[in-house]
Parts: C-alpha cells; structure tokens; sequence
C-alpha cells in the first residue's frame, strides 16, 4: 500500500505523468514474475494493484481554487478516496497539484499510520510551458463552444479523470484554469524540499524527460530492485498537449526495453516503517477506568482511617507494629502494606496521626489520592494504557509509601 504523492505546477501535466507512471509500474511488475519464473531470485510475493486517484470530477472542478471552503472540501474528497485504497496490495498514486507543504505532511501521516512507504514525485515543468498548456486548454475550449454555441460550459469541460493507462484515446480532455486563478495558483505553490521528511524520498521529473525513474520510485516504495531499463534515445521538444495527441501511454511505456539486472533484480532491501507518535493511534481505555480508580483508591484511605481509628496516636501505632521502627498497615486486596517510618511519624505537630497536623490527617490523604489520579489520568492519555482493576490498590500504595518516605524532608524544609 505504498503511496505516491505528485506535485507540481497547474497544467505541468500532473495527470498524464500519474497515468504513465501507472503504466510503467505495471509493465516492470509483469518483466519482475517473469524474473522469478525464470528461476530468479525476487521477493516480490504478490502483484501490488495500482490506482490513480484523481483529485478533480465534475462535481469538484478545478474552479473549487477560487474559495478556500470548497478548496477544502475537494481536499476532503481525495484525503478519503486515498484512504479508502490504501491497502497491502496496492500502490496509490495520488494525481493533483498537492502544493500546500502542511497537506502533503498529512499525506505523510497517513502513509505513517498504514505503516507502509511514501514518496513525493516532482514533476518540474516551468512556468511558461504551464502557461501555454492552459492557454491551449482556453482555445481548445473556445472553439468546441463556437462549433456547438448551445452546449453549456458544464458539458464541454472535461473533468481530470484521464484515460485508464490501457486506453488508446490522444486527445486532450483536462479542464482548463481560467488565467488569473492560473497566476494564483503558480504563486501560491509551495515546492517539495529534501530538508522536509514529509518530502522524501523526493524525485523530480524534468518536462524534457520521456519517462519518471520509476524504477528508483518503485524501490523506494517496495524495496524491490527493477531489471535496468535502457535510456530512450530521443527526448520530446514539443509541448505535452502535442505529446497527448500524437503518443499513447501504452505507447510511451513500450519505449523502454527491458533488460534484467543480473541476480539482484526482484531483491527487496525496504525498510521496515516504524510509526512515530504523531500517528500512533492511542490504546483504547476502559470505560470503567476512571470508577475502579476512584473506588480502589477511597478503599485505601477507608483501611488508613479505620486504622488511625483503632490506633489514633503514633506511639500506640508503634508500639503495636510488627515491624521495628516502622508503622505497618495492612491494606484489603493488596499485597503491600503502607509503611510510615518511626522518625516520620513523629514529625507531626500532634502526636494524633489523623489530627489537624497529623500525619495521616484526612485532608492530606484526600489530596494524595487527587493527585494520584490525576497523574495516572494524564499517562492515561498520552496513549500508554491503564492499570488492570487488580493493580490500582498496590499502585497507589506505593505511591503513598514514596510521598510518606519523604515527609521529614518536607518538614524539614517547611
């Protein structure tokens, strides 16, 4: 499932480069099992399905530019038609201008968060040649509508869904920008950068080039070595719209003869994707979390009370204990005691262990047991899980024996 990001100026020819790219990873799959027939080496287990999501359709079209709310919502549409084809066997191409950094970076996540591997393909056509590609579109468009003046605006613009890559239809169907959100457009884009993670492995695809490097784009993704592919030897001086209707994209993917690469070929040498926590979905929580904590944590103040009960001086405590210089209470459902240390619990004002100043006064207990819930509540939250219902009891009892352990320090310093 690994994910393809294209950028690039309007009208760069983002579409017919999404399809080419489509087509060029199909053919190198079928040269990659007949390797492994032959006997070859190749850790490619299963064919991966290639899908081409578009970021326009007609109810979308590219004039959605013009607001930032229906800009937003066309956003949406990809971002879930993305979503919903990332799957373990597919490779995702995703067709559009992706100009905006911060949305390319969500592109990153997502690809993050399905563990699998992404790259940003550039395709570098300049800004003059995206001018004359639209200004091509506008006459085209111009004079469809001058040979039929009764059809709508609607019916004769095209959507930037493009012939499947097996199509053999050369004419060009994508939509026009009108010349000012054109400029817009140009001015607001925001280039892809190696020194942004979200922006690598990054390749760059120049106009004059026949072909992307889809075999470095597909061992980036996969990990999986394609057989060498010969250079074409002629490179096209004309514009791509011409490029459109004189050449297929069958016909430019059988440009490149295919020649194996030795026993390296079908080799996988991915990397293993491993989350961070900006995409680590976060543990789900008991619902009955929060009560079993508050109900385990009053039963621990409940045993200390009835014990300061029983014995409400801190000599009688003592001099009862089991454990020398020390004050043991035994707490139900718990496999600790609360231990009080001799010298702590004589460091109160009164002698009264739950007396105003004493030791084991309530009011310090009820805020001990506060303070306790809410840290675990805050590692609750930051994804780590919760404490099993067992487990609350001896875990606020240690937090008890820690806070008790230093109290002659606090009075000390009080």
């Amino acid at each position: 499932m690994p994910l393809v990001i294209l950028t690039g100026y309007p009208c760069s020819g983002l579409t017919y480069r999404a399809n080419q790219l489509a087509s060029l990873i199909e053919k190198h799959q079928d040269e990659v099992f007949a390797a492994a027939e032959a006997g070859a080496q190749v850790s490619l287990k299963s064919r991966y399905k290639v899908h081409v999501v578009a970021s326009h359709d007609s109810s979308h079209p590219r004039i959605v530019y013009d607001h930032a709310r229906t800009e937003k919502e066309a956003r949406g549409v990809a971002y879930a038609r993305t979503k919903r084809v990332l799957k373990r066997d597919s490779i995702v191409i995703l067709d559009g201008m992706n100009y905006i950094k911060g949305w390319r970076y969500q592109l990153w996540c997502e690809a993050k968060a399905a563990q699998t591997t992404c790259c940003v393909v550039h395709v570098g056509t300049p800004v003059d040649q995206c001018v004359a590609n639209n200004d091509a579109r506008l006459r085209r468009d111009a004079s469809k509508q001058e040979t039929n003046p009764n059809t709508s605006d609607a019916q004769t613009s095209e959507s930037q869904d493009t012939p499947a890559p097996d199509s053999t239809s050369t004419e060009d169907n994508e939509e026009a920008y009108p010349p000012e959100l054109l400029n817009n457009l140009i001015f607001r884009y925001e280039e892809p950068s190696t020194h942004s993670r979200w922006d690598k492995p990054l390749f760059t695809v120049p106009w004059a080039d026949a072909e992307p490097p889809v075999s470095d784009i597909f061992e980036a993704l996969t990990g999986v070595v394609l057989p060498s592919t010969e250079a074409p030897t002629e490179t096209p001086t004309a514009s791509l719209i011409d490029a459109l209707k004189s050449t297929t994209i069958s016909d430019v993917a059988s440009t490149a003869t295919g020649t194996r690469a030795g026993g390296r070929s079908g080799i996988s040498t991915r990397a293993r994707i491993i989350p961070h926590q900006a995409t680590v979905q976060a543990a789900a929580t008991d619902s009955n979390a929060m009560y079993a904590m508050e109900k385990r944590t009053s039963a621990v103040v409940t045993a200390i009370r009835n014990f300061t009960q029983t014995y409400p001086s801190a000599q009688v405590a003592l001099a009862q204990s089991s454990r020398r210089d020390t004050i043991a209470i035994d707490v139900p459902e718990t496999t600790i005691p609360i231990l009080i240390p001799a010298h702590v619990a004589m460091a109160g004002t009164t002698d009264e262990l739950a007396a105003a100043g004493g030791i084991l006064a309530l009011p310090r207990l009820q805020r001990l047991r506060r303070q306790w819930i809410s840290l675990h509540r805050s590692y609750v939250g930051r994804g780590h899980g919760s404490l099993a219902a067992d487990q609350i009891g001896d875990a606020f009892v240690r937090f008890l024996n820690a806070e008790f352990s230093g109290a002659v320090t606090e009075a000390a310093e009080e």
